[in-house]
């Protein structure tokens, strides 16, 4: 009983602006709800002419599939942030009381000693609660991380093939495949404000929705992003790959002018324990740009942006490194790999293996027609994305 009152509604299929059964959506059209807006981006994924953001959201890319989803990236951080909580309990419980009573003893009392052995014992016991109460919050912190981990081995990314043009989803709990022509898949941009006492807010969303007529349901895949700037560019990075066959991974042109290559644990696309040589070998350089300017007076070094000559530029580095537990972060990360994902059944290994280059699927002619019209409107006239769609008659 109690879990019938208790559980989770499915929200996205009330609202009005992502019912894509009943109002089927076009690419540029644009759905607005109280404070939310939806820019619909696809069915038919036209060029949009935005910038491709990172692979920080994907698992696994080759020359067959991408997959969205899965990765442990972030893990890292949210170690450090784990240190930083920790570091505030013990701060709490031990340091404070002291620091407290030491300044209490020599503001208030003459005889300093007698003071601050008088006032430690208060001191201690008036933060116990405070520190009890924080070191709460980390482990509410704590276990979010452990069950995000957890439910991210259970979850299948979704998978996108390129050469089949199609695109696979496998539902966690029922583990039923589902693949959709890549064509026919709904994909948008949210966005939506909130007044709070602190003041207006913003949140930025991408989401996908694949059509499943046996079950007559929409299954909605949505990712938090920082921006529009972000969700646009991940949906460039499906987009490109899947259209044009770029790799989201390939190295900066830039840095390939400069002879710099990725290798090694570069290319691991997951964070852990090799996470921390990586950001130690930065750190190195980083430091060693300052070599550069070693015939440099200290006003010219000023001048010219380097930093302070010191005999041990990595010292700062090294503070952090101690105050995040040295690898805890790290270690918290391999962690979080380790405990893996779940396999994907027999059907969609074999539908992800790969395909003689005569038997890839094509784009369709309305695809190909609706590109060159979208691309001309906005290339060559300047219109907007969603003005372009209108007049190739997509919405």
């Amino acid at each position: 009983m109690l879990k019938r009152w208790f559980k989770r509604k499915d929200i996205s299929n009330e609202d009005p602006a992502l019912d894509l059964r009943n109002q089927r959506p076009g690419a540029g059209e644009i759905r607005s709800q109280g404070s939310n807006e939806t820019l619909f981006l696809a069915p038919l994924p036209v060029y949009t002419g935005q910038v491709q953001a990172s692979s920080r959201n994907f698992s696994l890319m080759n020359d067959v599939f991408l997959e969205m989803g899965g990765s442990n990236r972030g893990l890292v951080e949210q170690g450090k942030i784990l240190a930083a909580g920790i570091w505030m309990v013990l701060m709490t419980a031990f340091a404070l009381p002291v620091v407290m009573s030491l300044i209490l003893a020599l503001t208030s009392s003459p005889e300093a000693g007698e003071g601050f052995f008088d006032t430690i014992g208060f001191m201690y016991d008036a933060s116990t609660m405070p520190a009890f109460y924080a070191a709460c919050c980390i482990a509410i912190y704590f276990s979010g991380i452990v069950s995000n981990v957890r439910k991210q081995a259970k979850t299948y990314p979704l998978r996108f093939n390129r050469q089949r043009r199609e695109v696979c989803f496998v539902d966690s709990k029922t583990h039923r495949v589902l693949i959709v022509p890549w064509e026919s898949v709904v994909a948008w941009v949210s966005n939506s404000q909130a007044v709070t006492s602190y003041g207006a807010t913003r949140q930025y969303g991408f989401g996908i929705g694949l059509e499943d007529e046996e079950q007559d349901r929409v299954h909605f895949i949505t990712i938090p992003q920082f921006s529009d700037a972000h969700a646009l560019g991940l949906w460039a990075a499906i987009r490109n790959y899947m259209e044009e066959g770029q790799l989201v991974d390939a190295p900066d042109p830039w840095l390939t002018a400069l002879g710099l290559f990725p290798s090694g644990d570069r290319l691991k696309n997951y964070e852990g324990l090799h996470s921390f040589g990586i950001e130690h070998e930065d750190a190195r350089f980083m430091g060693s740009l300052d070599d550069e300017g070693q015939h440099l007076s200290a006003e010219e070094r000023e001048r010219y942006g380097y930093s302070k000559r010191t005999p041990w530029p990595l010292r700062w580095w090294y503070v952090r490194r101690v105050l995040t537990f040295w690898k805890m972060p790290f270690m918290l990360a391999e962690w979080g790999h380790r405990k893996g994902r779940p396999v994907f059944p027999e059907q969609v290994q074999a539908w992800s293996e790969p395909l003689p280059p005569e038997q890839w699927a094509s784009p369709s002619a309305a695809l190909l027609k609706a590109n060159q019209q979208v691309r001309n409107a906005m290339d060559s006239q300047g219109a907007t994305f969603s003005a372009a769609c209108k007049e190739a008659g997509l919405h």
